[in-house]
């Protein structure tokens, strides 16, 4: 289980530093005896810290820091100290990833591509939707995501192979997995909610690429065709309602939210199911990486941020928990910046310390390829962080 101390503390420290969030990501202003969504998350996270940190020392930790070290170097975000020397890591446990596995996930990441085009045509005709294409592919669909990244860093690439509904739709189908699996959801459970996430948006399919794809603010009349398509989805999808009833819930009350703000119904709280307020945030992690027609999307990280800043209002804590736990930062086959200025590529987490992946440095901080990657483990080199992620094309 990660640290998740470690994890917010990084949050508050970059807090300090980030940008002022734009307008649909304002966060409304606390009560005066309100409690803040993050706050709530420390709470509710509080009471599993002994459990965290028993299981963080099963294996052997670290070398003791003397304090004044420790201060320097608590938050990978702090003012950047100089490494010492060291040696590439000879860490055993990583689990291995092959060609195979990934090449095995490209081609299932675009049969349900494939799949989900198939519905929307259908949903275009005015036929009725049938989901078995999509529920074949499932149990393959999950047990990748939970053995290895490579659908997860499909996901969050810029590229969409055929529409937007049809990518957004399985991407949020991926998201919602990871953080299916960070809520230890069992597998029956895990591919009803990929099932649920898939269909979320198919009230979107009808709904015109001008008010979609529009440059600036909706205006009402365009909001509200938008306000209308969880009305639309389910009734495209009502007629399963006897052998999937948990997706006409979903698709019905995924924009609802916590905090009364959502619609069709204006819900909160336990009125909402739980698949809802999975594929929700889901939704909108989805939205906040591959960006908007007046931005560029978000790096993982920074996604993973703004929700918590500016959105923890509207989702429950325990949801916020599982996107954190098991959507990962710092991505396996994701580069990032060393406080070195050395280039490297996450090749493990730790699952303990999310922030201190096990990498492999590729470039120096010259930015001149070295001829044998360098691997260490962050765990194990306190005074060596990661600055930033970046993205190299």
């Amino acid at each position: 289980m990660p640290r998740m101390k470690d994890v917010l503390k990084s949050y508050d420290d970059i807090k300090k530093e980030s940008e002022k969030p734009e307008d649909d990501f304002t966060t409304a202003p606390r009560s005066g005896s309100g409690m803040s969504g993050l706050d709530a998350i420390r709470q509710a996270i509080q009471s599993k810290l002994h459990q965290q940190k028993a299981e963080a020392t099963q294996t052997p930790p670290p070398p003791a820091t003397p304090p004044a070290t420790i201060n320097k170097i608590k938050s990978v975000f702090e003012t950047k100290a100089m490494p010492p020397p060291r040696i590439a890591t000879q860490k055993q446990d990583i689990q291995p990833v092959t060609i195979d596995d990934e090449q095995a996930s490209t081609q299932l990441y675009l049969k349900l591509h494939r799949s989900f085009e198939k519905i929307t045509i259908d949903i275009k005709n005015n036929i009725p939707i049938d989901p078995k294409p999509l529920i074949e592919s499932i149990p393959e669909f999950c047990t990748s995501i939970e053995q290895n990244e490579y659908l997860f860093l499909q996901a969050i690439q810029r590229k969409r192979y055929v529409t937007w509904v049809v990518s957004h739709s399985i991407n949020v189908g991926v998201f919602s997995v990871k953080i299916g699996l960070g809520l230890k959801y069992e597998k029956n459970k895990l591919q009803q909610l990929a099932l649920s996430a898939f269909l979320h948006d198919v009230g979107m399919v009808n709904v015109p690429n001008k008010i979609l794809f529009k440059h600036g603010k909706l205006s009402p009349s365009e909001f509200e065709v938008i306000r209308q398509h969880p009305i639309q989805g389910y009734e495209i999808v009502k007629h399963l309602k006897n052998d999937y009833p948990y997706v006409i819930d979903t698709v019905y009350q995924e924009h609802e939210r916590e905090d009364e703000s959502g619609y069709p119904q204006g819900l909160k709280g336990d009125e909402i199911v739980e698949f809802a307020k999975v594929v929700g945030i889901a939704d909108v992690f989805e939205a906040l990486v591959h960006g908007r027609t007046y931005r560029e999307g978000y790096i993982t990280f920074h996604a993973i941020q703004k929700i918590i800043e500016n959105k923890s209002k509207q989702f429950n804590p325990k949801i916020i928990r599982g996107l954190v736990n098991n959507i990962s930062m710092f991505p396996i086959g994701s580069y990032v910046e060393l406080s070195s200025g050395e280039i490297a590529r996450v090749i493990s987490i730790n699952k303990p310390r999310p922030v201190r992946p096990i990498v492999e440095i590729i470039e120096d901080a010259n930015r001149k390829k070295l001829e044998t990657p360098l691997r260490i483990n962050l765990e194990e080199e306190p005074l060596l962080y990661i600055s930033k992620p970046i993205i190299i094309d």
